[in-house]
């Protein structure tokens, strides 16, 4: 059987002792679980071993008072309701007390009817706040869970859209030699260009995700799912090899955990020299994942055979994009491209 609910326990703080006694002989008859104090320090080594719902206390004791006293307590047990007792004639140090956390005070001689009706609102008055604080914290738990399940549902749902788009791309490439797996040689590529260049491991992915879905707004101009994802006037103005990067870009904008790979994306076309498409960035101002793109997807289409033209030498493919450092291409990206280039044709030791 469940055990009975324990009577609020009360501690009763008067250096009278014939006035707390009397105090607490009532509210033990109350219904209450009562302890004294005969003052601020005894008050404090109580509440140091056992918890109280509420506490009456003189203001005016030797030593420690119970304007001092009471701060104290508050700071070891906010909750702790407190009803302080106060002589006539002296109002300001009761409302002081009410400043400083008091729940209400009571003028000696106490009336033990409004003693009783005191206590019992500061009681319930105390009830209801630590009902609300719970209320409170649990109400914030269930908006935390429900936040993580919703980003994870959202999460889940980024991922799987990228998988389709990407089963879209290698779908679509054509099936000579050179042009198969373009993607994923490039996104390949991109990732070790963009660990040489020190970015962190999250960039790194960004840029391997942009990478293996740089061709996805040619994609788009072939493949009628994705055409219907992008406006009409997107749709008319698609050209493969024109603005196949803004319907890319278009097409990725919902995937708001992606903005990075939708942006390198959206300017792999940009020159270095700023007279690319299409915003003419210049320089740094062109993300850098767009930077590293622009650069391994033309080493791959230049070292790739392809039905329109031949492959060339990874060596010379290497010259070409080191002599278009500065004007197409970011230097600072050829030079790591190069040094990955390096490290993959070096003989083992």
């Amino acid at each position: 059987m469940p055990s009975a609910k324990q009577p609020p326990r009360i501690l009763v703080t008067d250096d009278d002792e014939s006035v707390r006694n009397a105090l607490a002989r009532f509210i033990a008859k109350s219904g209450y679980d009562v302890m004294q104090a005969e003052n601020g320090e005894a008050a404090l080594e109580i509440l140091k071993h056992g918890s109280f719902a509420g506490m009456l206390c003189d203001i005016r004791m030797p030593g420690m008072t119970g304007v001092e006293l009471l701060p104290q307590v508050i700071a070891h047990d906010p909750d702790i309701a407190i009803i302080m007792l106060t002589a006539v004639g002296d109002p300001g140090s009761a409302i002081q007390c009410l400043k400083l956390g008091a729940t209400d005070y009571l003028i000696k001689p106490v009336e033990l009817e409004e003693l009783a009706h005191s206590l019992q609102f500061a009681l319930r008055k105390r009830e209801l706040e630590v009902e609300r604080r719970e209320m409170e914290k649990w109400l914030a738990r269930e908006v935390a869970d429900k936040t993580r399940e919703l980003h994870e549902q959202s999460r889940q749902v980024e991922l799987l859209s990228l998988s389709i788009l990407m089963a879209l791309v290698d779908a679509a490439e054509p099936v000579g030699a050179g042009a198969r797996n373009h993607s994923m040689r490039v996104a390949n590529l991109s990732a070790h260009v963009a660990a040489e260049m020190k970015l962190e491991a999250g960039a790194i992915e960004q840029v391997r995700l942009a990478a293996r879905l740089h061709d996805l707004g040619r994609v788009a101009a072939r493949d009628e799912r994705l055409r219907q994802m992008t406006n009409e006037h997107e749709r008319e103005v698609a050209a493969p090899d024109g603005d196949a990067p803004l319907v890319a870009a278009r097409i990725l904008e919902p995937l708001k955990r992606h903005a990075d790979v939708v942006e390198f994306i959206r300017y792999q076309d940009e020159r270095f020299d700023g007279k690319g498409r299409p915003g003419k960035r210049r320089g740094e101002d062109i993300p850098v994942g767009a930077r590293i793109i622009a650069a391994t997807k033309l080493y791959d289409q230049l070292t790739e055979a392809t039905d329109s033209g031949s492959a060339i030498a990874a060596s010379e493919a290497a010259r070409q994009l080191r002599s278009l450092a500065g004007t197409m291409l970011d230097p600072l990206v050829v030079k790591a491209l190069s040094a990955v280039l390096e490290r993959r044709t070096s003989p083992k030791a």
